[in-house]
């Protein structure tokens, strides 16, 4: 007998004609969780500095049936974060779900601790952690103003627990945002907006072939528990889970999406 055939409601994730806006939505992490809340019934708004990719990404998910709005501009000024908010709920009317996915290098790395410089440090704080600050004040009060009950998630990364030699500023900046996830987490419930976090290990990008060519690749796949590196869409889909309500009574974690990596020390 079928769950439906015997009066059991299948799952709702609750996404249907949400309206969710990813930053770095063009590509990589960013699009997968772009192409996941698509195919969960939700319309996304994608922002990327280059307008191209991000329009031929909107371009694809509207194939899916959805909304999608492709929208330019760098998350690291404060005027772009305004105009994200205005132009999102112009075209939608609201933001129901935020991902904050714009992170990594801001340049090349520069050795270890003794070498890097402190403009490298700011560089990479910004990005990924004062950053994802701004664009959550903004995206928030968006949602507080129109008395949305939101979900904010912040993509962070496992070089948040472990030591990374050479990536040190990275590493530093995402551990402060598991941080401030759980701080946002407490001040925004009250407003009926949940905080949460996903922390990849490795996946499948142009900014992971930048260190690792496919041999090199191949070799730490292997040593990773679950046998591969992670695909964008893999980590697309534990986003949509935290951001649906199957999640609605989970505050201020953030999820290891690491297919085991760092069980084993990979």
């Amino acid at each position: 007998m079928s769950q439906q055939s015997a009066g059991v409601s299948p799952l709702n994730l609750e996404l249907e004609d949400k309206v969710v806006l990813v930053t770095g939505g063009s590509q990589g992490v960013g699009r997968g969780c772009a192409d996941q809340f698509a195919r969960a019934g939700a319309h996304v708004a994608i922002v990327a500095r280059g307008i191209e990719r991000a329009e031929k990404a909107a371009a694809e998910i509207r194939t899916l049936g959805r909304d999608a709005l492709a929208i330019r501009a760098d998350v690291t000024q404060r005027d772009d974060i305004e105009r994200i908010v205005v132009e999102t709920t112009e075209r939608f009317g609201r933001i129901d779900i935020a991902v904050n996915n714009v992170g990594g290098r801001r340049g090349a790395p520069e050795g270890t601790l003794l070498e890097s410089g402190p403009e490298y440090w700011r560089g990479t704080i910004d990005l990924n952690l004062f950053s994802v600050l701004e664009c959550t004040q903004a995206f928030a009060r968006a949602m507080i103003d129109r008395n949305t009950r939101g979900a904010i998630i912040n993509i962070a990364s496992v070089a948040a627990t472990k030591a990374s030699p050479g990536l040190a500023p990275y590493g530093a900046a995402k551990a402060g945002l598991i941080q401030l996830t759980k701080t946002l987490a407490l001040e925004l419930a009250p407003h009926g907006i949940r905080v949460n976090g996903v922390a990849p290990g490795m996946v499948d990008t142009d900014s992971l072939r930048e260190f690792l060519d496919d041999e090199s690749l191949e070799r730490r796949a292997a040593e990773v528990p679950a046998g591969r590196v992670a695909s964008p869409d893999d980590i697309g889909k534990v986003v949509v889970l935290l951001a649906s309500g199957l999640a609605g009574w989970i505050y201020g974690h953030t999820v290891v999406a690491d297919g085991g990596e760092i069980l084993n020390g990979a």
